[in-house]
């Protein structure tokens, strides 16, 4: 049995995606926000929880444990962090060095962090890393598009594994891209006309149209093109932006699609006291499920 510690384990994509590895049992698991808490905890009963800011952790309370899972705030790194908030996404950089203090008192066998690509531009990257070399791991990190491994979305992701025991990342599959259309609820949500909708969203509904069919995805962003059904949906974020184009009608991605889009199962649930920014939110800042089982299957 691998024992498994969940650090900044959210909406618990991570978690999701070891228990499904026969053999991995999360323990532990932890985050800041009490709604990701009570969600996680929702579908993870047996798993520990703890509410904390983890920049404060008492690491000697752990369970034993033999692999460390972390996803620090990506926020701070995201090329879609604005300047005018540079001090707050300062401190969300920051919280990438609790994954080494943790790992320094607790030094599980194996640790795998998920992040955005620009984690590998923070200037304090290199150094970072070096902290797992220094307590005697070997680093080994991997860029990956989430589509390859099944999940309807592209999404491109950095994994960094630091191992005491030679475990090494997969590679990336040389297999077609997920498609997302087969995971759109046709006979769900409200469909609006989309001659009602403002100029700025007609056109772009009608660029997606022009170049991917009556039937598509469209994003509301200034000048996006629109994505086709059977290519996977692009980057699942926080923010509640996707739409499904059905001819003449539109309506936002149902949470369920999105939960979809990053593979969670449709047994996967929320707490009922939170709301459609708050689920979105939650989903959006999570690991695939997929995409952490294809990790964990192959490190641990």
């Amino acid at each position: 049995m691998t024992r498994a510690v969940d650090l900044f384990a959210g909406w618990g994509g991570f978690t999701e995606g070891a228990e499904r590895v026969p053999g991995v049992e999360v323990l532990w698991a932890a985050n800041h926000w009490p709604l990701a808490v009570e969600a996680h905890a929702l579908n993870h009963p047996g798993t520990a929880h703890s509410c904390q800011d983890l920049q404060q952790a008492d690491w000697t309370q752990l369970p034993d444990y033999e692999l460390l899972l972390a996803s620090p705030a990506c926020q701070g790194h995201s090329t879609a962090s604005q300047p005018k908030r540079r001090h707050y996404h300062d401190a969300l950089r920051a919280t990438a060095w609790a994954v080494v203090e943790c790992a320094e008192v607790t030094r599980p066998e194996t640790v795998i962090v998920e992040n955005v690509p620009p984690f590998a531009s923070w200037i304090f990257f290199n150094n970072w890393l070096n902290c797992f070399e220094l307590m005697g791991y070997k680093v080994s990190t991997g860029l990956y598009n989430c589509a390859r491994f099944g999940v309807p979305q592209r999404r491109r992701r950095l994994v960094v594994c630091a191992s005491r025991v030679g475990a090494e990342l997969p590679v990336e599959p040389t297999v077609p891209e997920a498609a997302f259309g087969s995971h759109i609820q046709w006979d769900a949500g409200t469909w609006r006309p989309i001659g009602n909708a403002s100029s700025n969203v007609q056109q772009r509904i009608g660029d997606a149209q022009d170049r991917h069919g009556a039937k598509c995805l469209s994003q509301h962003v200034t000048g996006h093109k629109g994505v086709g059904l059977d290519e996977p949906i692009r980057t699942i974020t926080k923010q509640d932006q996707w739409v499904v184009v059905n001819d003449d009608s539109y309506r936002p991605l149902t949470i369920r699609e999105v939960a979809r889009a990053m593979s969670f199962p449709d047994t996967y649930g929320w707490p009922t006291g939170a709301t459609r920014s708050d689920t979105i939110a939650g989903l959006g800042n999570a690991i695939p499920p997929l995409f952490a089982e294809a990790l964990i299957k192959e490190v641990a």
